[in-house]
């Protein structure tokens, strides 16, 4: 039937409900003092785990294309889950903890079954209202030259993907979170583009002097990546793709029923939302946002 290892990426000892599906791997584990018990870790085998500060979740990507056999691969994180409802109108739902019963309400048990019939599934995307380029310059940590420095990185080494780099950072709809599920050749082809790319990007850039936050610089670009390499993957008809939505976790209950309350006043992907969120911006930058 095909087996399916969905990893669930975490830099601390967050809970991960016991589900065939889900599998909790600590990311930076060559970093961290303990290795948490009943996970898998990115530190064994061929691995990138002591790149974790700039790659963030991607060292968990690497080790299971280097180290582990499946026919689907999937990632999520400890805050962010992919849910089975291919009929969702907003991008993300919001809700306090992942349990069982959490995965029983949003029907699990059909999501296997669902993963089969699909070569690449990803997040539903968010419409900015901005190009993808533009929104990744005005990102905070974000810096607009990383970005470029990639774009002829991958003119230059990996040319067949630049009409679909175009396409993608020219577009308005993005895909957050570096989280999807794709069949082991997809999976395979997509490592195989973006770790040579990102490794090639290391050599031209020097993160020891900058935020804990702006070194994620791999991590934030990974997220374009993925959406030029859906873009390609699209035109390529290549396979059948699919988008889902996300569940994002809140602990603190009022943080959590913050966020819905502005969810539902100014939804996810909105033009009012975009326009609200650059008028903020300007009256915080002074105007010039």
């Amino acid at each position: 039937m095909g087996e399916i290892k969905i990893f669930v990426c975490c830099h601390r000892p967050e809970a991960v409900p016991e589900h065939p599906l889900l599998v909790p791997i600590q990311v930076g584990a060559a970093l961290a003092d303990t290795h948490f018990p009943g996970f898998l870790h990115d530190d064994t085998g061929d691995h990138i785990s002591e790149k974790n500060r700039s790659y963030c979740e991607l060292t968990a990507q690497y080790w299971a294309w280097k180290n582990v056999q499946a026919d689907y691969y999937g990632f999520f994180h400890y805050r962010r889950y992919l849910y089975p409802d291919i009929h969702a109108k907003q991008p993300y739902q919001l809700a306090q903890s992942p349990s069982a019963n959490l995965l029983k309400r949003l029907n699990y048990e059909s999501f296997a079954g669902l993963i089969r019939d699909y070569d690449l599934i990803l997040p539903k995307s968010e419409n900015m209202h901005v190009p993808v380029r533009d929104h990744y310059a005005a990102a905070p940590f974000h810096d607009a030259g990383d970005l470029r420095l990639l774009e002829n990185l991958i003119r230059r080494d990996t040319p067949e993907y630049a009409a679909a780099l175009h396409a993608y950072l020219s577009g308005t709809n993005c895909y957050f979170g570096n989280i999807f599920i794709m069949k082991r050749p997809v999976f395979r082809s997509y490592c195989a583009w973006i770790f040579p790319l990102l490794a090639e990007f290391d050599r031209y850039v020097q993160k020891g002097c900058v935020s804990p936050q702006a070194q994620r610089v791999n991590g934030y670009l990974a997220e374009r990546l993925l959406g030029i390499y859906a873009a390609a993957f699209r035109a390529g008809g290549g396979g059948k793709l699919l988008e889902l939505p996300r569940i994002h976790f809140e602990r603190c209950p009022k943080k959590m029923w913050k966020r819905r309350t502005l969810n539902l006043v100014l939804p996810p992907g909105t033009r009012r939302r975009a326009l609200i969120k650059k008028a903020r911006d300007c009256i915080l930058t002074g105007g010039q946002a």
